[in-house]
Order: C-alpha cells, then sequence, then structure tokens
C-alpha cells in the first residue's frame, strides 16, 4: 500500500470547479484570482501551470471526471501530451514523460485501488512537476494486485509504453470498469 508521505499532494477537481477558473486562488486582498494568473511561471509548465493546462484541455473536450474509464483516460493524457508540448522559459524544450502507476492506496480510514496516469515535466536542474489524472476504484477489487509504475522512459517509443500499460494486469481488469472516483492529481513522485 502507499503511505500517505508518498503523496505530495492531490487535489480533487469538481466539474463547476474546474468551470470556475477562480476556485482557490486568492489574492494577497483576499480576492479571488484566475488560476491561470495564479498559475503562471516563468519557466514553462510550473506544478500549478502544468495543472491548469491538464484543466484547460479537459474544459475544451467537455470531460467529466466522473464517466472516465481508463481507456478513456490513457487516450485523453496521449491526447494532451501532443496537443500541449512542454517549453521552458525562451521556448526551449524540457524533459516531459508518462508516469503510469496503480496500487493500494491509504489515507487514515480511507483506503482504494489508484490507477492513474501523470504527466512529468522538468527544467533540468529544478524539481519534476506532475499533473495526471488517478481512478480510484474500491480497495478490494484490486488487492491482488502488485503495486507497479512506468514511464515512457523505460520503453524505446511511446507505442510500447502504451501496450505495456494495455497488458498490465490492472489496465486489463479495470480498463472499461466505471471507477469509484476520478480526480486530477499533481504533486511529487517519490
Amino acid at each position: 500500500m502507499l503511505k500517505s508521505t508518498t503523496l505530495a499532494a492531490l487535489l480533487i477537481v469538481s466539474p463547476a470547479a474546474m468551470a470556475d477558473e477562480s476556485a482557490g486562488a486568492v489574492s494577497e486582498a483576499g480576492r479571488p484570482v484566475p488560476l491561470s494568473v495564479a498559475a503562471a511561471d516563468a519557466g514553462g509548465f510550473g506544478s500549478r501551470s502544468l495543472l491548469t493546462a491538464l484543466e484547460g484541455h479537459l474544459r475544451q473536450r467537455h470531460i467529466d471526471l466522473d464517466t472516465l474509464t481508463a481507456e478513456q483516460m490513457v487516450d485523453l493524457m496521449l491526447d494532451w501530451v501532443r496537443v500541449a508540448p512542454p517549453g521552458g522559459a525562451g521556448g526551449e524544450p524540457t524533459p516531459d514523460a508518462l508516469v503510469f502507476r496503480y496500487g493500494g492506496w491509504s489515507e487514515g480510514c480511507a483506503t482504494g485501488f489508484r490507477l492513474g496516469l501523470l504527466r512529468r515535466t522538468g527544467t533540468g536542474d529544478g524539481p519534476a512537476q506532475l499533473a495526471g489524472i488517478t481512478l480510484m476504484f474500491e480497495p478490494s477489487s484490486g488487492g491482488d494486485l502488485a503495486p507497479f509504475s512506468t514511464t515512457t522512459a523505460d520503453w524505446p517509443t511511446v507505442a510500447a509504453f502504451v501496450e505495456a500499460i494495455r497488458r498490465s494486469p490492472a489496465y486489463r481488469r479495470f480498463g472499461t470498469e466505471k471507477p469509484m472516483s476520478a480526480f486530477i492529481e499533481r504533486g511529487g513522485l517519490r
């Protein structure tokens, strides 16, 4: 099981919050600030701007997180990487990878089986930033599956990475199943 210390931050976004870009961001004067302004950084995708880019991608496609399956999540994340390449300061390329992971999760009395695909970007020397979609399934439904994590860097091509996802035991089990919940996640991977 993943310990709560392995999670840097979770953000659960409702469709209403996605429609309201000012949700959660507040100026020093206590007034709402659009997330796109609050998340802006000079070095390409930062943690918040990466999250904002994903939220925008979901809004443009009118995606309801509550209806996503693992198959749809993988296709959606691959599409996002294709249409929104990362850029550093001055537009130079930055490292970009996809991280597929699954396993049991527990925090306090809340438990579940998590399956997620995250985008990891970095600016070279700076810390990596992550944002992606995680689906949560009933805890006992994946209790027999060992935790697993792989990145696009582990495979010779993105096609091989996607094939590894589709052949994984968790994807085969949950590919078309409706999860208990779905959320956008941002934070560090340890």
